[in-house]
C-alpha cells in the first residue's frame, strides 16, 4: 500500500484541531453548504462529544468549512487520491478511506467513523448504530450490514464474506464496508496498511482482515442505508479480477495467520434487520449457463493448468446437464475458488488471464444460485448462502494441504 502524505495545508490544520472525541470522515467530496447541513441535522438533538472533526476530500480551504453555530465541529479536507482509470471505484474508496483514518490516527480520535463519498450514512441513526458499540461496549470495529435483496452483492457473499470467514475466523457479511467505525487502536494499525509485501495495487478487504488478524472486538450493524455502486463501462470479469484478486493478493499476505485459524465465530449485531427495496423477480440464468458452457470450450487448457482433474471431471459433468438441471454444488465452488487463490500466488499463468478465466465459472456459480432460490423468500435465500460459508470451513484443509504443498494434486 503508498503511504499517505498530506499538505502542509492540511498538517498546519490537524495540529491547531489538535486531539478530539469523534472524527468523521468522508471518503469524497462533498460541497461545504451540503456538509455543514448533514451534520447540523445528524446532530440536532445534541451529542455527548466535546470535539467532532469531519473530514471530507477535496481542494476547498478549511476556512470555507467552518460551523459559526456550534464551535465543538471542525473542518479539515484531504486531497483526492490520484484518477486510475483502469481502476474500480473500490479502488478509489480504499485509499480514500486510508486518509480518513490516517487524519484520525494523527489527531488521537477515540471513534474514527469512515462514511461513503455519497454521505448517505451521515445521519443520526446510522452514526449512533456505528459509533454507540465503540464508545459503550468496547468494540473496535463495526462493520455494516446492507439490505441487500437476494440477487445483489454476489461477489460479495460467494466469494468475498466465507472468504474471510473461513480463512479469518470471523463471519463478517461485508469484508469490503463502504461505512464502518474503529477505535484508536485499530485505527492506528489500519492507517498504516499492509506494506509487508510491497504491494502496489488496491487491496480491498483489509477493513476487515486486519482487524480479525489483530484479534479485534468486531461487531455489525443493520443499516438502512444503500450506495449505489456506479460500475458503467467496467467488465465483470475486470470488476472480479479488482475484488477476487485483491482478496487473494491479501491471502498471501497473511498465509502464515490464516492456516492456523479453525473454524469461525459470530459477531455480535447491532439494529434491526432491513427489508430490501429492490425487486426480487426471477433472473434468467440460460445466458450465464451459456457462457460457462462457452468457457468450458474455451478455455480448458488453462482451466487444466489450475484445476484438479477431479474438479475437471465434476465440470464436464456438469456441461451435460439441461439448462433446468444444472447445479453447482458447494464443494466444488468453494474448491474452485481455492484452486484460483492458489494458481494466483504461484504465477500459473497471467494474472490477468488467471482471473478472467474464473469469471465463466463464476458465472456457473450465480446460475446454479439463481435457480436454487428462485421460488424462495428473501430469509431462505440467505440461508442458503450461510450454507455456503460453512462449506468454505469445511472445505479449508483442502486449502492448507494445497498451499502447503502445490505441486501435488488431491484426488
Amino acid at each position: 500500500m503508498v503511504k499517505i502524505e498530506f499538505p502542509e495545508s492540511t498538517r498546519k490544520k490537524l495540529e491547531q484541531i489538535g486531539a478530539a472525541d469523534l472524527l468523521i470522515g468522508i471518503t469524497g467530496a462533498v460541497s461545504a453548504d451540503e456538509l455543514r447541513t448533514k451534520v447540523d441535522a445528524a446532530f440536532a438533538q445534541g451529542n455527548s462529544f466535546s470535539k467532532i472533526v469531519v473530514a471530507s476530500a477535496g481542494t476547498e480551504t478549511t476556512d470555507d468549512l467552518v460551523n459559526d453555530a456550534d464551535s465543538r465541529f471542525h473542518y479539515v479536507t484531504y486531497p483526492l487520491p490520484l484518477q486510475d482509470s483502469g481502476a474500480v471505484p473500490w479502488g478509489e474508496m480504499g485509499i480514500s478511506q486510508r486518509s480518513v483514518l490516517s487524519i484520525a490516527s494523527s489527531i488521537g480520535a477515540q471513534v474514527c467513523l469512515v462514511l461513503h463519498a455519497d454521505a448517505n450514512a451521515l445521519q443520526a441513526q446510522t452514526i449512533a448504530l456505528l459509533v454507540q458499540p465503540v464508545i459503550e461496549n468496547k468494540c473496535e470495529l463495526v462493520t455494516p450490514i446492507y439490505p441487500f435483496g437476494k440477487y445483489e452483492g454476489l461477489i460479495n457473499s460467494s466469494i468475498l464474506s466465507p472468504l474471510v470467514r473461513a480463512l479469518y475466523g470471523k463471519r463478517i457479511r461485508q469484508p469490503l464496508p463502504f461505512d464502518f467505525s474503529v477505535s484508536t487502536r485499530i485505527c492506528s494499525r489500519l492507517s498504516q496498511g499492509d506494506q509487508r509485501n510491497g504491494y502496489t495495487g488496491p487491496l480491498l478487504v483489509w477493513p476487515a482482515t486486519i482487524p480479525a488478524i489483530e484479534s479485534a472486538t468486531i461487531s455489525q450493524a443493520y443499516l438502512d442505508v444503500q450506495h449505489p455502486v456506479h460500475t458503467d463501462g467496467l467488465e465483470l470479469s475486470t470488476v472480479i479480477a479488482q475484488l477476487a484478486g485483491s482478496a487473494f493478493l491479501e491471502m498471501e499476505t497473511h498465509a502464515a495467520h490464516w492456516q492456523r485459524v479453525r473454524g469461525s465465530q459470530p459477531t455480535p449485531l447491532w439494529g434491526t434487520p432491513v427489508k430490501s427495496s429492490t425487486s426480487s423477480e426471477p433472473v434468467d440464468a440460460r445466458p450465464m449457463i451459456d457462457s460457462f458452457l462457452l468457457g468450458s470450450s474455451n478455455l480448458e487448457e488453462v482451466w487444466r493448468l489450475v484445476l484438479p482433474p477431479v474438479t475437471l471431471l465434476e465440470l464436464k459433468r456438469l456441461t451435460r446437464l439441461t439448462p433446468e438441471q444444472f447445479r453447482m454444488p458447494d464443494a466444488l465452488w468453494v474448491r474452485i475458488v481455492y484452486d484460483f487463490a492458489l494458481a494466483h500466488r504461484l504465477r500459473t499463468i497471467s494474472r490477468t488471464h488467471l482471473l478472467g478465466a474464473f469469471t465463466p465459472l463464476y458465472l456457473g456459480w450465480v446460475a446454479s444460485y439463481v435457480q436454487e432460490v428462485a421460488a424462495v423468500t428473501p430469509t431462505a435465500a440467505e440461508q442458503r448462502l450461510e450454507q455456503l460459508a460453512r462449506a468454505y470451513e469445511d472445505n479449508k484443509p483442502y486449502l492448507v494441504s494445497r498451499w502447503r504443498w502445490p505441486d501435488r494434486f488431491n484426488p
